[in-house]
């Protein structure tokens, strides 16, 4: 930083010289663009700084109203203005917008307005039962979609298994499968997943369509075994 001193000389030897390099030359301070700076803005005064109100009358309260701040706050964060002109102009310094947004942002609407804005009236108490019931739905709801998952997975590993078969002889029809080429994916499937949700079609399909394998439970849970004897007459191709 230079003092007022160091620049006043540099501009009287500038215009004493005439040459900008000379004066850098001499003074072997400050840059050139330095002092391009400081000839461009001799005799320029300053623009005054807007002073902010120290005092607050009832056109300008200390804590002023919701709309104040939020449009405060959009003007800057939204719009893209300086937070400089924003607080020059509403006349609130700058950590009080910053302020304000990081209330907005934890809480919302409740936490720009004042007490004042909030209207009065009876008060309506909560009730467990409320609560308890959200908290419910919420459960049942991420139940279902752990269930809609798991029958997901399963298509995906059934899926997996019968490609590394096709794989290993890629001239292989698909339809004609043998009881043992099944048996080699079920084995698979029983390794990647022994307690998989058995309501999946795909699986009961292939299983009722393989007599062999009827009835071989895999050390799997109750469901698996009821589910493996599954009548002959509603076999179908799961590879069709």
């Amino acid at each position: 930083m230079y003092n007022k001193e160091e620049i006043e000389q540099a501009l009287n030897l500038y215009y004493h010289v005439k040459s900008v390099s000379k004066v850098v030359h001499q003074l072997n301070n400050p840059s050139r663009r330095q002092l391009y700076t400081w000839i461009a803005l001799e005799g320029k005064q300053k623009p005054k700084r807007k002073q902010l109100l120290t005092i607050h009358p009832p056109e300008h309260p200390r804590n002023p109203s919701f709309e104040v701040k939020i449009a405060a706050i959009k003007r800057y964060f939204e719009i893209g203005e300086s937070v400089k002109s924003v607080s020059e102009d509403i006349g609130y310094n700058r950590a009080t917008i910053y302020n304000w947004r990081k209330k907005y942002l934890k809480e919302g609407h409740w936490g720009l307005m004042n007490q004042k804005n909030i209207k009065r009236g009876p008060l309506k108490e909560g009730t467990v039962n409320h609560r308890r019931d959200e908290l419910s739905a919420s459960v049942e709801e991420l139940a279902t979609i752990k269930a809609q998952m798991h029958d997901m997975q399963m298509e995906i590993d059934l899926l997996t298994e019968t490609i590394n078969i096709l794989k290993k002889d890629p001239g292989i029809d698909q339809r004609a499968l043998s009881n043992r080429e099944k048996t080699v994916i079920i084995d698979g499937l029983s390794t990647l997943n022994c307690t998989i949700r058995l309501s999946t079609v795909y699986y009961i399909q292939l299983v009722s369509s393989s007599p062999m394998i009827r009835g071989y439970g895999y050390g799997c849970t109750n469901e698996y075994n009821q589910i493996t004897h599954v009548p002959i007459h509603q076999n179908h191709q799961i590879f069709d």
